[in-house]
């Protein structure tokens, strides 16, 4: 990860995928999942950022991580 603080990089995690569940399902992410099942999504996605390639942004890495969850649902 970058230099930017875990705690930060988890706030806007859970508001990038926040913005997702509205876009895609209409209704803000505890609607469906509760903030434990949220934070142990970020440290997946932790571990599945480790194996992307760095072509492509951060943003776009969770965007992308996100609405493959949000489809599994």
């Amino acid at each position: 990860m970058n230099s930017v603080p875990l705690s930060h990089e988890r706030a806007n995690f859970i508001e990038q995928l926040h913005h997702e569940f509205l876009y895609l399902k209409g209704y803000g992410t505890y609607t469906y999942i509760t903030p434990k099942d949220a934070s142990n999504l970020f440290d997946s996605y932790l571990m599945h950022e480790n194996n992307i390639s760095s072509a492509i942004t951060q943003q776009q890495a969770q965007i992308c991580f996100i609405r493959g969850f949000i489809k599994s649902l």
